[in-house]
């Protein structure tokens, strides 16, 4: 066991210094100035290492490293990946959703075909995320005609449709966040507003963890009722979910502010949403959303600015000031999910293992029941761009079915004549 718990942390550290899977996708423009949007602020230009090809790389905001585990009510042990602030942040990007015009892959497009503009799309997603496109998911989503799937179930991207104005929706989930590749903000800035034509943050994320009950969803409430989440002369409406008179350990969570507004905050008992109903981790969101106000592109480089400003007094009064460190707990996680699998199969199967491995010989039998795509089970499976699946851009294309390969020179007008 011993053995196999360092083969999978060796294996896990060579992947991450060995990827390289893309860099950014913005040419010579990274920071460069366009009319209406915002500039690279200092964080993206500082001290931050030159790229090969002598651009200053954007700063990391936050480190996907690192995962919380909790215990289940039913003994179940559960890893769950997080994103922890570097680099003097404290809070980080968790959701996002952006708006490009479809003619920021002209002259990328190796056609006029939808197929060409997808797999463009996917080669640019690459280059920021370190995924691109994965497979055509089948059905219309956000009102847009077709949506692929982005990585590994990460998110999703949005073409066509009637009403969309030849836009491309990109939609990052939070799990997305995790599974890209570090600096991921730096480049889709570079990006946003570098190359991309018309390009608008429709939604934006921002999250920060109290992961040892630092605060409380009590608290959070109590702060809405003494006016701290009060800008201005409004009160924002506060609303509640999960059961706050009698809290059975399933969480709860508070809701201030309004998503019609533009900006809404919502604290909840993570750990527990998690199955945990010990847990005293605590996560604090806030939502931005372009329906009443212009989010700008520095919100990816500066994501703790934003989530400072958009509750003022509340942030200040909790001192929001120092970064949440956290241990490196990856390597335990893995041994813990290890020692749950083998628990888990012994118990389920162990009988059966140990008749055929007899029976067979060790080596025969493991041949023959391994998973023959080489598929890692979702228990053991952290969201990291470098096991993502092949993007579209890298598979082989589609070629039209012709069923006596016939081209145009072997066309002679006959099937036009009348008999």
């Amino acid at each position: 066991m011993g053995k196999l718990k360092a083969t999978v942390t060796e294996v896990a550290a060579v992947a991450r210094s060995a990827a390289r899977v893309g860099e950014a996708c913005a040419d010579g423009t990274r920071g460069a100035e366009r009319e209406g949007h915002p500039t690279m602020s200092a964080v993206g230009t500082g001290s931050s290492p030159l790229t090969n090809r002598g651009e200053l790389e954007a700063l990391a905001i936050a480190d996907h490293s690192d995962v919380s585990l909790v215990m289940s009510d039913k003994g179940e042990l559960k890893v769950v990946s997080v994103r922890v602030p570097v680099n003097g942040q404290i809070a980080v990007i968790d959701g996002l959703r952006v708006v490009i015009g479809e003619e920021s892959f002209l002259g990328l497009a190796e056609g006029v075909d939808d197929d060409a503009y997808v797999r463009a799309t996917s080669a640019v997603l690459e280059g920021v995320f370190g995924f691109g496109l994965t497979r055509n998911l089948g059905q219309r989503r956000d009102f847009y005609g077709e949506t692929w799937e982005l990585g590994d179930n990460w998110g999703h991207v949005g073409f066509g449709g009637a009403k969309q104005n030849s836009t491309v929706l990109i939609s990052l989930s939070g799990q997305g966040t995790i599974a890209a590749k570090p600096g991921w903000e730096g480049r889709l800035h570079a990006f946003l507003t570098g190359r991309a034509k018309r390009p608008v943050i429709t939604r934006v994320d921002l999250a920060h963890d109290w992961f040892d009950g630092e605060v409380t969803v009590d608290q959070l409430d109590q702060m809405h009722t003494d006016g701290y989440f009060t800008n201005a002369y409004t009160i924002p409406t506060c609303q509640h979910a999960g059961d706050w008179k009698n809290p059975s350990g399933k969480g709860r969570t508070v809701y201030v502010g309004t998503r019609k507004a533009g900006c809404m905050f919502r604290g909840y008992e993570k750990g527990m949403e998690q199955g945990d109903s010990t847990s005293p981790w605590v996560r604090g969101e806030v939502e931005m959303s372009n329906k009443s106000r212009l989010i700008p592109f520095d919100v990816l480089l500066d994501p703790s600015g934003y989530f400072m400003g958009a509750y003022k007094k509340a942030f200040a009064y909790l001192s929001l000031t120092v970064t949440p460190q956290r241990g490196d707990v990856k390597r335990k996680a893995t041994e813990i999910a290890l020692e749950a699998s083998i628990k888990m199969v012994s118990t389920q199967v162990g009988k059966y293992v140990g008749v055929l491995a007899d029976f067979y010989g060790p080596e025969e039998f493991v041949q023959m029941v391994r998973n023959k795509l080489g598929d890692w089970p979702k228990r053991l499976k952290v969201p990291d761009y470098f096991y993502a699946d092949t993007p579209v851009h890298r598979q082989e294309r589609r070629k039209s079915f012709n069923e006596f390969k016939l081209d145009s020179s072997d066309y002679s007008g006959a099937l036009g004549m009348v008999v």
